[in-house]
């Protein structure tokens, strides 16, 4: 904290204590391997409160590159605030393309409006997120009820209504790339979270297939929209049993970036918290599936691609890729799973079930996680959808630019 409070003086005394300091703020981003460029990654740096008192923080700016002859890049950047209490906050951009090692851009004002927005739905309980008129994914906050026509719950007394799922996510032409109750696993849901082992003391539910678990929304989620991403930021709570006992908190942000000429990004980090004890999850006993999953929509050409690196690697690396020609595709598309290498248990096994159009990073496989109440289990998760085939050296410069993002800093 302190060297952080070093570097926001050092870069006040840069800038002069104003407002217009920002039009004077050059960047320097350091991008070695090109990994980020090559691939418009999403590309932070944090900021002291100064640089944007005074304005509209979330629009109005963008970075143009300082090049010596000819015209640099210009991108749009989104400024993030800091948490409640919390000064400054972190500049996002899409990194563009160009050549690989160290580039500089300048801040310079930009009157361009918000382009990837978030809306909440009300009366469905839902957030739509687009990209002008073209739809990018829809978040199930609330319960989603069964469609007419699916088959009944394989468990007597139970239904698969469920929420807390993120369903359609569509691809660069607005094609649907997931699925929802599909009739050979109607408990399959888009792209979500949960855990066939749902555990309360001696007591075991099955939030993966819904029974006896179930997430419920906790408020209405908060939703922020710009010209480089939109976010949602929505609690949950788990309730267990006929008497619908509280046993998790569960916090879920989602954040779509922009389209760009490689695909678009999306990142989902949950967070999970015991409000009681005995509370653990784990895996489907015996085969291991649960987690962060995918239940892909039916497409033609279709190719499962799944990597990791042998264990002595350094780094090593991990990604699914699942990619064929979908229903109202102009070509071959694709969505990518990556995990966090902070994440528990980094890499996690990946599971591919092709018999039901059904894959996953599965943690944590087949053993039980206790949940704590004072320390929660975060996990994050990189979703890239792209236009094209599963591209080995793609889906490398897209792990490398999560896992070892560019360095920037700032000078006068």
């Amino acid at each position: 904290m302190r060297r952080r409070i070093l570097q926001w003086s050092i870069w006040w005394v840069a800038i002069g204590a104003s407002p217009l300091g920002a039009a004077e703020a050059v960047l320097v981003v350091s991008d070695p391997q090109g990994a980020a460029a090559r691939v418009g990654s999403p590309v932070a740096v944090e900021t002291p409160g100064p640089l944007f008192s005074g304005r509209d923080a979330t629009t109005g700016w963008r970075l143009e590159e300082l090049v010596e002859t000819g015209d640099g890049a210009s991108v749009p950047v989104q400024f993030e605030p800091a948490g409640a209490g919390e000064s400054g906050g972190r500049l996002w951009w899409l990194m563009p393309s160009g050549r690989a090692g160290t580039r500089r851009f300048r801040l310079v004002p930009d009157g361009a409006s918000r382009t990837v927005e978030a809306r909440y739905d009300h009366q469905r309980q839902c957030v739509e997120l687009r990209e002008g008129d073209r739809p990018v994914l829809r978040y199930n906050h609330g319960v989603v009820p069964v469609p007419p026509g699916t088959r009944a719950h394989f468990a007597p007394g139970e239904s698969y209504a469920r929420g807390d799922y993120i369903h359609p996510v569509y691809g660069p032409d607005g094609e649907p790339l997931t699925d929802d109750f599909p009739q050979d696993h109607p408990h399959h849901r888009g792209l979500w979270w949960s855990w066939p082992v749902t555990r309360w003391k001696d007591q075991v539910a099955d939030i993966w297939a819904v029974v006896g678990v179930w997430a419920r929304p906790a408020g209405t989620p908060h939703l922020e929209s710009g010209p480089v991403y939109a976010e949602v930021a929505a609690r949950n709570v788990w309730k267990f049993g006929k008497s619908e006992v509280p046993i998790v908190r569960e916090q879920v942000w989602i954040r779509a970036f922009a389209q760009g000429d490689a695909g678009r990004f999306i990142d989902v980090k949950i967070q999970l918290t015991a409000l009681v004890d005995g509370v653990a999850i784990g895996g489907r006993p015996g085969h291991g599936y649960g987690g962060f999953a995918l239940r892909a929509a039916s497409c033609d050409q279709r190719q499962i691609t799944v990597h990791t690196d042998p264990p002595d690697a350094t780094p090593r690396r991990s990604w699914l890729d699942y990619s064929g020609r979908f229903p109202g595709g102009r070509g071959l598309a694709g969505l990518a799973i990556f995990e966090h290498v902070r994440n528990p248990d980094y890499p996690s096994p990946l599971h591919e079930y092709g018999h039901c159009n059904c894959v996953m990073p599965a943690y944590p496989d087949k053993r039980e996680v206790p949940l704590s109440k004072d320390k929660p289990l975060v996990l994050r998760y990189r979703v890239w959808v792209h236009r094209g085939g599963p591209e080995a050296a793609r889906l490398a410069d897209v792990w490398t630019a999560w896992a070892e993002p560019p360095q920037v800093r700032w000078v006068q």
